[in-house]
This record gives C-alpha cells, sequence and structure tokens, in this order.
C-alpha cells in the first residue's frame, strides 16, 4: 500500500509539530501550543495607557498612537532569547489553540478601537464621570480577553464564545 500525497503532508507536519514541541521545552514558547505569551505584552500596553487616560488625558494620544501588531511581527521586534523559536513555531500551532487565539487578538484588536473612539468622544465632552467608567471597562473587559489568550497560549482550548466576547464590547 503507497501513502498518498495528503498522508505524506500530514506525516510531515506532525513531525514538524513534534520537532518545534520538543524545541519549545523550556522555551518562553508552550510546547503544546506553539505559541508564547510575550505577545500579550504588547496588549498590556494598551491597557496600561487606557487606565491611565482618566487621569491624564494627554494619554490618549499615546493610545491612537498605539498600533496593533501581527504575532509574527511583535517577535520580529522582540529582544527576547526565543523569538526566533515564536516565529517559526507560530505557523504551526494547532488549529484548535492557533484559531480561537487569533478570533481574540481580532476581538481585543476591535475593543482597543472601540474605547479609544468612545474615549475621544467622552473627552471632547468634559464627561469625567463616563471617561473614567469607560476606561475602567475597557481595561477589564480587556484583561479578560488577556486572560482567555493567555489560557489557550498554555493549552487550553476552551475559549469564551462570540455573544460572550460581544457583551465585552459594550461600553
Amino acid at each position: 500500500m503507497s501513502v498518498t500525497q495528503p498522508q505524506a503532508a500530514a506525516a510531515e507536519a506532525e513531525q514538524r509539530y513534534r520537532a518545534l514541541c520538543a524545541r519549545a521545552v523550556g522555551s518562553n514558547v508552550n510546547e503544546r501550543s506553539l505559541l508564547a505569551t510575550d505577545y500579550l505584552n504588547h496588549i498590556n500596553e494598551i491597557v496600561m495607557l487606557l487606565e491611565i487616560v482618566p487621569d491624564a488625558p494627554e494619554c490618549l494620544d499615546d493610545c491612537k498612537a498605539w498600533e496593533p501588531l501581527e504575532y509574527t511581527d511583535h517577535f520580529r521586534h522582540s529582544g527576547i532569547a526565543d523569538r526566533e523559536l515564536a516565529i517559526e513555531a507560530y505557523p504551526h500551532s494547532p488549529p484548535q489553540y492557533k484559531e480561537p487565539f487569533d478570533q481574540l487578538v481580532r476581538e481585543m484588536n476591535r475593543l482597543i478601537a472601540i474605547s479609544i473612539k468612545r474615549l475621544d468622544v467622552i473627552l471632547a465632552e468634559g464627561n469625567e464621570e463616563q471617561t473614567r467608567h469607560v476606561a475602567a471597562r475597557a481595561s477589564q473587559n480587556l484583561q479578560d480577553l488577556i486572560g482567555q489568550a493567555s489560557a489557550i497560549i498554555h493549552g487550553d482550548d476552551h475559549v469564551i464564545d462570540q455573544a460572550q466576547i460581544d457583551a465585552l464590547m459594550q461600553l
């Protein structure tokens, strides 16, 4: 019995995955998901900036200047020791981890954009109480999504569903 091309490709992908998992042991890259938590530092930066906005409204300009980064772009600019492994491993992350992780990143970026726009309007209106509320809510919701992303990175393939994510978008 001969091996078909799809079977050979699947076997090669499995072998590649196992090799990357072995290299990930003891590194910043999770040996099951092949993802690294260091990426979340980029999101944590904007969370900290959003939290500062009520007390330092000029920080909204820093929030507006913040830009989402693709996973591999983050690591290209990173100084962590395992950055090359993180870049190499990312495309080989199993779908049960990579797909929900990528979805959460898209949702975090969407929430960040919504939050910045909302804060811009509220600050222009001079509503300090509403500014505090929106900034706190955005921060908490982003932290919830970061927690979900971290769980996926650490090999948990259970994530919140789209309705729960949509509820977090309500500022």
